[in-house]
């Protein structure tokens, strides 16, 4: 850590940082300052001969025992970076990647996935400081082996020095047989004879491939650095002499280390393993050898086909040599006299006392001047475990606060769950989720209910618009209450958008399923009678699986789209397959379309509503879905688009970049949807349209669209309307094209094609005295028909009348 770190931190927690006074002391402190003067006045030269001729015994074997502890530690983190390796090497076998397709593989049609190969072997090989090299040798279609890159193997002894690591051990095992060595042939070699074939190589960890195969038609070679494993070995003898060896399960050495010197280092690590009991899990004791006492520690490294032993041995004068320096020192100081010890009591009464001063200063920062005189009469711990009681008094109030909110935090994760945000976890993970949030999920069924609340509109100006989240909240407590007293567990979801979830639980399907059945008849009654508000309620099929939940939400999401659209209660079950097949065709209100485009055309706000309201009553019809409704209005609103898009007003300017789609199809009520299509289509596109217009030209435009809408019947013509309003034909036109968004021609043209039609659809007349009706002869008028509606007259009128 950063000495400037440490500095800080000690001066942010002073309790008195800034205060030049002497601080005050408590009764604590001035008895500890008289035990410490006594303790010193004792000849400190005694205490300190007994100390050297009594007690380094003692200390020895204290010191020892703790050299120990030190050497199991640094024992067990070599065992689990041994551990890491064959995890991570695990791990990197079972991938899909090293799987059966390999056997198949044509690796030079696949170069890129051969590529992969090459940097998946160069990452396993940076993974782990202890790896020297990584090798993949695979013995089907035909021996390939990857070292830094891909190759095909010729040399039958090197492809057979290969094949033996798919002969040999089991699906994991260590060997030191580098490849090129071979194996004596005959019976399988055992987990010893694998790791013995040469003491002087680097250990090698292989794993056949594909994992967990039958069959094994490759294998992963992980070769460790020998020096890098003799250097994590030394760390075994934390001292600057020292022996440390491995042995297999047999007793045999497979890697050796230490700093012994001279020609006996061999002799001392031998007659050391001689010495050492295999069969116990671990142990320690004193050897003698050339006069020196060695401290053996020995113990297991419990490895994925065998049993290692470590062994460390390292000199005792090493390990008690701060024992012997500490005594001396201990002599040498106690002889300086008592005036030195009863300073030095002095000052270490003092350092005693500082975390105790810091400790008060930490706790009562905001009650320094109450903290001081107390401190006169009372004795510190006694105010120490005061504030203790008020801190345990906080956490209780705080564990309060966290169960008040894990209904939240359920409903927060069973929201992530059926929104399939946690779709990429098993099934294990989710059950163990769900039991850490309270849940009983053993041999349990799951259902989900979802609620739509309707009529929102008709609660007679009792809420605002934006008050849907309260009354969603007001109808979720009601949910709650009232799921709590027929169902063991119950979480409900609150959408704030008059609509929520409930996922049940229960030990039997059909009783659990017809127990919402009836529950749901219930709610709608009291949410009827509460609210004054219709409910509609859907329940999903059973699901035996927590993961199952997400497909199952879905469907009701999917389902509900095929709910009545009547303002009444609804109760769908999704067992019933029928309950969705029954949707009756609609008649799209065609007419009332063409009449509502032209009202906005033209910009007649007052008409638009009107003829807009009559076109809600022709969609909306007995057993008419919300999913028709959402199609119908989708339909509208893309024809008024298609109408302001001829007009020369693009959507995208007019309703700056909104997905005008989206909005309307949120929306599930008509109210809502009427109220919508006035404010956030007709007005804006009217308003647009009145001030791109001029302002004394829209009134003649007027009289000359109200002249064209009585007259198209005759030989009426852009210069007669000019000359009537004063105008040019040619500033008449641009200012109808202006005003109206179409020019002369084609609104002359449109009238006169939908009276037609109109005496088409409800008369018998013949194609002459229609033509003649509508300012049209008879050749001319069949050849502009056809033009605007694709069809002549007489298919016009055989098609409508089919």
């Amino acid at each position: 850590m950063n000495p400037q770190q440490v500095f800080s931190r000690e001066k942010e927690y002073d309790p008195l940082p800034s205060e030049k006074k002497r601080p005050f002391k408590g009764r604590y402190y001035r008895k500890n300052l008289i035990t410490i003067l006594l303790i010193a006045s004792i000849p400190g030269l005694i205490t300190g001969i007994v100390i050297y001729w009594l007690v380094i015994s003692q200390m020895e074997e204290e010191f020892s025992r703790l050299h120990q502890n030190q050497i199991s530690n640094r024992a067990a983190n070599i065992a689990d970076q041994f551990s890491y390796m064959e995890l991570g090497l695990s791990h990197w076998a079972f991938e899909p990647r090293f799987g059966e397709e390999l056997k198949d593989m044509d690796y030079i049609y696949h170069f890129d996935q051969t590529e992969d190969i090459v940097t998946t072997l160069y990452v396993l090989q940076g993974s782990h400081p202890l790896i020297d090299k990584v090798q993949l040798y695979l013995n089907e279609p035909k021996p390939i082996l990857f070292n830094r890159s891909y190759g095909e193997l010729s040399d039958e002894q090197l492809i057979h020095s290969y094949h033996q690591y798919l002969m040999g051990g089991g699906q994991v095992y260590w060997t030191d047989r580098l490849p090129g060595q071979l194996l004596p042939e005959g019976d399988e070699n055992t987990a010893e004879e694998l790791l013995h074939t040469d003491p002087n190589e680097a250990l090698v960890l292989v794993h056949k491939i594909p994992g967990g195969s039958t069959a094994p038609f490759g294998a992963l070679i992980v070769t460790l650095d020998n020096d890098k494993v003799r250097s994590i070995l030394k760390t075994l003898t934390p001292y600057d002499q020292g022996s440390t060896f491995l042995l297999d399960k047999s007793g045999e050495v497979l890697v050796s280390s230490g700093d012994h010197q001279g020609a006996s280092s061999g002799e001392l690590n031998e007659q050391i393993r001689q010495q050492v009991d295999l069969e116990r899990n671990n142990g320690s004791f004193l050897y003698t050898f050339e006069n020196t006492t060695y401290s053996v520690s020995y113990g297991k490294l419990s490895r994925i086909d065998s049993d290692w032993v470590y062994v460390s041995a390292a000199p005792i004068t090493d390990i008690t040599a701060p024992l012997l320096s500490v005594s001396k020192f201990i002599v040498m100081v106690s002889a300086a006299g008592l005036l030195i010890a009863i300073l030095l009591s002095w000052l270490a009464s003092r350092r005693m006392y500082s975390p105790i001063e810091r400790l008060l200063g930490v706790l009562g920062t905001n009650e320094k001047e109450r903290l001081q005189g107390t401190l006169l009469h009372h004795d510190e711990f006694e105010l120490l475990e005061t504030y203790w009681n008020d801190l345990l008094t906080e956490r209780s109030r705080a564990r309060r606060k966290l169960d008040d909110q894990l209904p939240m935090l359920r409903g927060s994760f069973v929201m992530q769950l059926i929104q399939g945000h946690l779709s990429s976890h098993s099934e294990a993970y989710l059950i163990e989720q769900m039991s850490d949030l309270g849940f009983k999920v053993e041999d349990r069924q799951f259902l989900l209910v979802k609620l739509r609340l309707t009529g929102y509109s008709n609660l007679n100006g009792r809420f605002n618009e934006q008050d849907t989240g309260l009354v969603t909240f007001a109808a979720v407590n009601i949910i709650e209450e009232f799921a709590a007293q027929r169902f063991e567990q119950a979480a409900v979801l609150n959408f704030h958008d008059l609509s929520a979830a409930v996922l049940l639980t229960g030990t039997n399907e059909e009783s659990l399923k017809s127990a919402a059945l009836v529950w749901g008849d219930e709610l709608m009654l009291v949410i009827n009678r509460i609210m004054k508000m219709n409910v509609t309620i859907l329940i999903s099929r059973p699901a035996g699986l927590v993961s199952e939940l997400p497909a199952r939400f879905l469907e009701l999401e999917q389902a509900e789209a095929f709910r009545s659209i009547e303002d009444l209660n609804q109760l769908l079950d999704l067992d019933e397959e029928m309950q969705f097949q029954k949707i009756e065709e609609s008649s799209y209100p065609f007419l009332l379309e063409r009449d509502i485009v032209q009202a906005v055309r033209t910009g007649k706000m007052e008409e638009a509503e009107r003829i807009l309201s009559q076109f809600m009553e022709e969609a909306i019809k007995p057993h008419t879905t919300e999913y028709q409704l959402q199609q119908t209005m989708l339909q509208l609103l893309a024809s008024l688009l298609h109408m302001m898009l001829q007009s020369g007003v693009p959507s995208h300017q007019l309703f700056k970049g909104r997905n005008l789609y989206e909005e309307i199809a949120s929306l599930k009520e008509r109210v809502p949807i009427e109220k919508w299509m006035r404010q956030e289509v007709f007005l804006p596109y009217i308003r647009y349209m009145e001030e791109r217009s001029h302002a004394g030209l829209k009134p003649v435009i007027d009289r000359t669209m109200q002249r064209i809408d009585e007259q198209y019947m005759t030989d009426i013509s852009l210069e007669s309307c000019a000359d009537q309003e004063g105008m040019t034909p040619y500033a008449l036109s641009k200012a109808f094209k202006q005003v109206a968004g179409i020019n002369f021609i084609d609104y002359v043209t449109y009238k006169r094609i939908e009276a037609a039609k109109e005496l088409l659809r409800e008369t018998d007349l013949k194609m002459n005295d229609i033509a003649d009706r509508v300012g049209y002869q008879h050749s001319y008028f069949n050849r502009i028909f056809k033009k605007q509606e694709g069809m002549t007259p007489g298919q016009y009128r055989d098609q409508w009348h089919q």
